[in-house]
C-alpha cells in the first residue's frame, strides 16, 4: 500500500519584483501550514518522505508542515514540480523511491488539483485544493511506478477553513 498526500503550499504574498518563485508565505500561510501539518500527523501519521517544489512558498510549507507532522528527515526539493502540468506531476510520483510507503508532495495549483483528480478512481468528485489544502490518496501498490491515472482511492480532502 502506498499513501500520498498532495499538499498545496500556504497563502503567499503577492507577486514580487524578484519573481514568482521567491514569494514567501504570509502570516496566515505560516499558521495554516502548521495546522495542516499537525492534522496530517494526527490523521495519517509521520511520512517516510517529503518532496517539494523548489519555490520559496512551497519550501516553507514543506518545512513547517513536515515539522508539525513529526517528520525529521531531509526534504527533497524537485524543480520539476513548479508550474508543472499533470503529466509531469504523475512522472514525479511514479519516480518516488519505493522505500517510501507514505509521501507528502508539496506544490502548486492548478497542477495539484489536476493531479489529485487524475490519480483518484474514476467517478470521484475532483478535489478542491485552496492554499494549504491537501488530498489524501491511497494506492493498492507495492511500488510507485505502478501508480496510474484512476488507480488511487481518495480517502479525504482537507483545507484550513473546512
Amino acid at each position: 500500500m502506498k499513501t500520498l498526500i498532495i499538499l498545496r503550499h500556504g497563502k503567499a504574498v503577492d507577486v514580487l519584483v524578484s519573481g514568482d518563485k521567491r514569494r514567501e508565505l504570509t502570516e496566515r500561510g505560516l499558521r495554516d501550514a502548521k495546522a495542516m501539518g499537525s492534522l496530517i500527523g494526527t490523521e495519517v501519521g509521520v511520512p517516510d518522505l517529503i518532496v517539494s517544489s523548489d519555490a520559496t512558498r512551497a519550501r516553507q510549507t514543506a518545512e513547517i508542515a513536515g515539522e508539525a507532522a513529526g517528520y525529521e528527515g531531509e526534504i527533497t526539493y524537485e524543480s520539476a514540480i513548479y508550474d508543472a502540468g499533470v503529466d509531469t506531476l504523475v512522472s514525479v510520483v511514479r519516480a518516488l523511491p519505493d522505500s517510501a510507503d507514505y509521501v507528502i508532495l508539496v506544490g502548486h495549483n492548478p497542477g495539484f488539483e489536476s493531479l489529485s483528480a487524475d490519480l483518484a478512481a474514476d467517478g470521484t468528485e475532483p478535489p478542491r485544493l485552496p492554499t494549504s489544502g491537501f488530498a489524501h490518496l491511497q494506492f493498492d501498490a507495492t511500488n510507485w511506478r505502478s501508480v496510474r491515472p484512476g488507480s488511487g482511492a481518495l480517502v479525504a480532502v482537507h483545507w484550513p477553513k473546512k
